[in-house]
């Protein structure tokens, strides 16, 4: 019995460390595909789905604030009221599932992409600040629902937030279809 032990106990040990490891290459073994034993997750965490709910709120009400600062279209002037009704709503139930919001790679694209869009909306004027704004609402609100869908719903573990996430998808919705309708009453220039 010792024999057996000590010999396979040896062999163990003369087998090459690429074997032992999952995510080992062999040496010259370029091509070889290496799988990680545990993958990381596709998709985000909740405390990110909520960053990037809040982000959203927060932003569309300061995207909406500015309209209604510099605008002079009714459409736009009572879109803007009412993201700024929405928004503070959503925020407001976001807040009471007790998440705490965590910033990840996502957020960070969102955050910085919001940064051009308020830049873009504070150099414009006019009808062409309608435009940039009701623009932006559509180009939003749609990638908003894509998020929704692929990143923010699979993120949702609890059922607070699911509530949440799946009850906001409809607004969402709400408000780009009524962003495209503006969009169309105030052309192209």
């Amino acid at each position: 019995m010792k024999t057996i032990f000590l010999a396979a106990f040896c062999a163990a040990l003369t087998v090459p460390s690429f074997a032992q490891h999952p995510t080992a290459e062999a040496p010259g073994d370029k091509h070889r595909t290496t799988h990680l034993a545990n993958p990381p997750v596709a998709g985000i965490s909740e405390a990110e789905a909520v960053a990037v709910l809040d982000l959203v709120n927060q932003d569309e009400i300061a995207f909406a604030q500015k309209a209604v600062e510099k605008s002079k279209n009714e459409e736009v002037l009572a879109f803007a009221r009412q993201m700024i009704v929405d928004h503070g709503e959503n925020r407001r139930k976001l807040g009471e599932i007790g998440i705490q919001p965590a910033n990840g790679e996502l957020s960070n694209k969102l955050r910085d992409k919001h940064l051009g869009i308020s830049r873009k909306l504070d150099r414009a004027e006019g009808s062409d600040f309608d435009r940039a704004y009701i623009g932006a609402m559509v180009d939003g609100h749609n990638g908003l629902l894509e998020k929704i869908d692929k990143k923010l719903a699979p993120a949702a573990k609890t059922a607070a937030l699911a509530t949440h996430v799946q009850d906001t998808r409809p607004v969402v919705e709400a408000h780009l279809e009524h962003a495209r309708r503006i969009k169309r009453g105030l052309g192209t220039k």
